[in-house]
């Protein structure tokens, strides 16, 4: 049996080609059954390892059919991610800003913990437990201050506030005195700026508008959410150019300045600012 093998492995024949025409010889090769065998398996194997290659490299997008499909799979996971990642941190800046907005409306009985989330803060804001009379503008964040242990008005304390220090915060006013300073011991948690009758005011920053209607205590009020978890209020407007939801960039005209509010004693703006939940001296953040 081994030898018959041999003898078929060893066995030749030609592989001839002829002319048609005068059946000339034109190619003549000597061939056996193992060279034929072998130049086979040769032959087999540089295709697969070709095909191999050109779907595992860029050359895949012609060659593998497949490859468009995959790629278009990956790329819709990824988005799909994606989304779900935005619709998560939206959510957390909705419920931030409601929070804040109800805080500013004078609602009672707000009891919220909140967490706030983006690539480059990752804070906690925790408001607990708080009761406000529904014409006390601004007491839960007053009250928050007052029970907190922490200083965050020493004059001390200025390098915690390196987020505020990278945002550009343009004046609100072109041109103004300071009436009023930012007083804690008071309860004066902003400053008062006098101005020109008809004064335009405008955003200190870029940021979203999220609350922008009118109180008993501080008549015509807008408020501004701005990166960084900052805050900027703007009080006794005479009229608001802007609506809640409206995107500001830095200078936009929001409002007109005014005297409305049971608290207003004269035309001028009360500007305060609140990061992270707790109120700080505009003053050493913008220039008048």
């Amino acid at each position: 049996m081994r030898k018959k093998i041999i003898n078929w492995l060893q066995s030749k024949f030609h592989f001839v080609i002829r002319n048609d025409a005068d059946l000339k010889e034109m190619f003549i090769y000597k061939l056996s059954n193992f060279r034929f065998i072998l130049i086979s398996f040769i032959l087999l194997l540089s295709f697969f390892t070709i095909s191999f290659y050109l779907s595992t490299t860029a050359l895949r997008y012609w060659f593998d059919p497949r490859f468009v499909e995959q790629l278009a799979n990956q790329q819709v996971i990824n988005l799909s991610q994606t989304v779900d990642s935005l619709i998560n941190e939206s959510t957390n800046k909705d419920n931030y800003i409601n929070n804040i907005k109800s805080i500013l409306q004078g609602k009672e009985n707000i009891d919220n913990t909140l967490t706030i989330q983006n690539n480059k803060l990752m804070d906690t804001l925790s408001i607990r437990n708080l009761s406000i009379e529904s014409n006390s503008i601004d007491s839960i964040f007053r009250k928050q201050f007052e029970e907190s242990n922490n200083n965050y008005f020493n004059e001390n304390m200025e390098n915690n506030f390196d987020e505020i220090l990278n945002v550009n915060l343009f004046s609100p006013v072109s041109s103004g005195i300071i009436s009023s300073k930012y007083d804690v011991s008071k309860k004066h948690y902003g400053i008062d700026i006098l101005c020109n009758k008809d004064e335009p005011i405008k955003a200190i920053a870029d940021g979203t508008v999220f609350l922008s209607s009118w109180t008993k205590d501080s008549g015509y009020i807008i408020s501004i959410y701005h990166s960084n978890n900052l805050v900027s209020i703007y009080k006794h407007n005479s009229k608001l150019l802007r609506n809640v939801g409206d995107n500001v960039s830095t200078g936009d005209i929001i409002s007109i300045i005014g005297n409305t509010g049971e608290l207003s004693s004269g035309p001028h703006l009360h500007l305060e600012l609140w990061f992270n939940g707790k109120s700080i001296n505009p003053s050493q953040f913008v220039s008048f």
